[in-house]
Order: structure tokens, then sequence, then C-alpha cells
């Protein structure tokens, strides 16, 4: 199976009570792990001191 190009939009809860949006892109064989992805780089580039969740997914190539 290739890996086609998915865009997943993650929300970002912060204890402030400041969301934000952010969009990642990237290879992946499937939305589970497209979306997957994304929340684990949103743990990541937020520190763990965030409640991500997948807003919408779509696969774009």
């Amino acid at each position: 199976m290739m890996d086609r190009l998915w865009k997943v939009t993650v929300s970002s809860l912060f204890p402030n009570d400041n969301r934000v949006e952010s969009v990642y892109e990237g290879h992946h064989p499937d939305d589970a792990a497209a979306c997957d992805a994304a929340l684990t780089w949103k743990a990541i580039d937020n520190g763990g001191s965030s409640i991500d969740r997948v807003e919408r997914f779509e696969e774009i190539g």
C-alpha cells in the first residue's frame, strides 16, 4: 500500500482556556496513521501542556 498525503487539523486546548488550531500534513498509509502522527506532533510541540484533538482530516494527494 502506498502512502498518501493527508491534511489533519488539530485543536489544542491549553490550561489558560486558550484554544489553538494547527494543521499537520504528512504521508501516511491511512487516516488513522495520519491522525496519530498529528496528535503525537502536537503533544511533543506543546510539551504535554495541552489537550489535543483531531478536528478534521482529509486526503489531499
